[in-house]
């Protein structure tokens, strides 16, 4: 009950959970057209925009959301406008973390409820964890093969650049955890 409460009556909350709600089912969209980014996230962006001279929030946490929501949000766009720009699709690694953010995504909302948060938390660092060992492992692979040198230094930035998405996301769910009201 009290996360709908929050997202109903909290306009910071309500586009924090606007973006991660959307952002998990579109990354799939995203894959196959990453040249989308800017349509697909633009208008959220400009949600969590509007948001931020709503009135203000019942939560000292609520603003530390919706910031870290628009760093994801920017970070997950220069992501796919870096894919669209290179013509490259994701390789196995990056699957692999996207699928887990979607995955983290969705856990998202359970952050603001009371009896499932800790899980939630669990979860949403679990998936995290895993993502950022993989990409990890990709870009030391990438940087330290002498084969291909122009598509290994493209995919260590993807991997990179991946990687940043998940520490935006991670500060925004640990926000939405400290949400209290």
């Amino acid at each position: 009950m009290r996360k709908f409460r929050l997202a109903l009556t909290d306009a910071r909350i309500k586009a924090v959970l606007a973006i991660l709600r959307a952002a998990g089912p579109g990354l799939g969209d995203l894959v196959t057209n990453p040249g989308a980014a800017p349509d697909f996230l633009g208008p959220l962006r400009a949600g969590l925009r509007r948001a931020a001279s709503a009135s203000p929030s019942s939560s000292p946490a609520a603003p530390q959301a919706l910031a870290a929501a628009e760093e994801f949000a920017a970070r997950l766009e220069d992501f796919f406008s870096g894919l669209a720009l290179h013509r490259t699709a994701p390789d196995t690694a990056a699957m692999e973390a996207l699928l887990r953010l979607q995955q983290a995504c969705a856990r998202a909302p359970e952050l603001l409820s009371l009896s499932g948060r800790t899980r939630a938390a669990a979860e949403i660092r679990g998936l995290s964890s895993g993502a950022h060992k993989s990409l990890t492992l990709a870009g030391a692979a990438a940087v330290s093969s002498p084969d291909n040198f122009p598509q290994n230094l493209k995919f260590s930035s993807i991997y990179s650049g991946l990687d940043a998405v998940f520490d935006a996301y991670e500060r925004c769910a640990e926000a939405l955890f400290a949400i209290d009201g």
